[in-house]
């Protein structure tokens, strides 16, 4: 009798456990989090699947990058349209290795010419070798409030719909964005120039490989050093297909920067994408002349703040986004606007590839100096 008491209470106790405490159905944060790195490493065929300790140790990362991401869109509940952040291909890298392979490819930029006395540029301003040629190269300085407001522009331009935008491209290990940025603007302007508007896609290889004027290559340069240089050295940049680095294997052997070898003398692209003149200076409280030059001439030349952009989805960038001068990290070509939008937003070309952000574009909200797009730009004027 005792017995069968005994099982009666342990079925009691039994049962009164599975009403009190319900089964937790869910599965825990780290095995959720688990079965998302296991999708991110094969989406993004991720090198360590087969190396279990650097497999560990990116998990980790990638769990502290899921807690950001979480962080980061608390602000898209009260906004309109503001940015999406979630995960990228820069998951699984610490906020220290994305800015060493990503970020770590804009020259710093010292206003005011620092320890080593005046550079060859200033922040607002290019300041030529040639007197002759400092004059053209000033020749789009602002002139306060000489120019009408947003009312008078067009509400919407983007320059894809016509055609001259080249493909995104995807600068992968080299740091090469100052010189994507200017070759493939150059590149628009050039097509918006032609009565046919065809657009030839250039070598931007062969640039980042020959410039001089303190560009590195692969190592990091500056998009007003390189507009400096094109200018003086009346450099032509060949077409792409044409360009002899775009497929060789060994960049550094058997080609050489002098003249124009490595392009075809019967280029067409060579005399159109001479840069006669251009500026380099600074929009803060004037992005009306950013967005009128956009659209009257065609896409302009920024440097921006990118760090935050390491979880960009899409939708339009409003906050998260430092502009001081200082943190300019990164050159991208802006290629149109949309003023109609809830929240009117610059069109921004960037240089990871198609799979990064919009489908490798970014939208930075117009006005405020957002990622400090207004800081450095560059307007340029073909020959």
């Amino acid at each position: 009798m005792t017995e069968v008491i005994e099982m009666l209470m342990i079925i009691l106790i039994v049962t009164l456990c599975f009403l009190m405490i319900p089964f937790n159905t869910k599965p825990s944060a780290v095995i959720e989090s688990r079965r998302k790195f296991d999708v991110f490493v094969r989406l993004y065929d991720k090198p360590y699947r087969g190396d279990a300790r650097e497999y560990a140790y990116r998990f980790q990362i990638f769990r502290t990058s899921l807690s950001k991401i979480r962080a980061l869109n608390e602000r898209a509940r009260e906004a309109n349209d503001t940015a999406i952040y979630g995960i990228t291909q820069y998951a699984d890298l610490t906020d220290r290795e994305f800015v060493a392979r990503q970020l770590a490819d804009l020259l710093p930029d010292e206003p005011g010419g620092g320890a080593g006395g005046p550079r060859a540029y200033q922040k607002y301003v290019i300041e030529s070798r040639s007197a002759e040629m400092k004059n053209d190269i000033i020749f789009s300085r602002a002139r306060r409030d000489a120019l009408p407001a947003v009312r008078n522009l067009p509400p919407r331009v983007d320059w894809r719909e016509q055609g001259v935008i080249s493909t995104v491209k995807n600068q992968g290990g080299c740091g090469a964005c100052w010189a994507i940025s200017v070759v493939d603007t150059i590149a628009a302007l050039a097509a918006i120039k032609r009565n046919d508007r065809k657009l030839i896609d250039l070598c931007h290889e062969r640039v980042v490989r020959c410039a001089a004027n303190g560009n590195n290559g692969c190592d990091g340069g500056d998009t007003c050093r390189l507009l400096e240089w094109l200018a003086e050295e009346s450099y032509r940049i060949g077409a792409a297909e044409s360009c002899l680095e775009r497929n060789l294997a060994d960049q550094e052997g058997g080609l050489n920067c002098t003249g124009e070898s490595g392009v075809r003398r019967e280029d067409g692209a060579l005399n159109a994408t001479l840069v006669k003149r251009f500026s380099c200076q600074g929009y803060e409280n004037e992005e009306h002349l950013m967005l009128r030059h956009l659209a009257t001439k065609g896409p302009i030349v920024a440097a921006v703040n990118a760090i935050s952009w390491k979880y960009y989805l899409g939708g339009v960038i409003q906050y998260h986004c430092d502009s001081d001068y200082e943190l300019l990290n990164h050159a991208v070509a802006i290629v149109g606007y949309d003023l109609n939008a809830t929240v009117p937003y610059y069109i921004v070309k960037n240089s990871w590839g198609p799979r990064f952000g919009d489908h490798g574009y970014v939208k930075v909200a117009i006005g405020r100096n957002l990622c400090g797009i207004a800081n450095r730009v560059s307007f340029i004027e073909l020959a």
